[in-house]
């Protein structure tokens, strides 16, 4: 199974931005500013995970302990990343189903 990088990126960058963007990078993002990597390595381990059958919960969990990697203190449920999440099971069952 190979998966297509180069519209990976873009998507995990969709998903980062106009869903979960726990620093508030959306407006920096879309005017080209120097952040759009700014969430990739946690958007790809998370992505891995969906991949490996991880479930939402789980991703939540992972992109919970990402914001506090990233220094934002520990806060409860959130819509945003429980969107995220699902975007991220949506994405890779898309790429097993190729």
């Amino acid at each position: 199974m190979t998966h297509d990088m180069r519209n990976l990126l873009p998507e995990l960058r969709e998903i980062g931005f106009g869903t979960w963007d726990p620093l508030g990078l959306l407006s920096a993002w879309r005017h080209g500013e120097a952040v759009a990597d700014e969430y990739d390595r946690y958007l790809l381990q998370a992505y891995s995970a969906a991949l490996n059958g991880a479930d939402a919960g789980s991703i939540c969990t992972y992109l919970r302990e990402a914001e506090i990697q990233m220094g934002l203190e520990a806060a409860g449920p959130d819509p945003g990343r429980k969107k995220a999440a699902d975007q991220l099971l949506t994405l890779s069952g898309q790429a097993i189903a190729r």
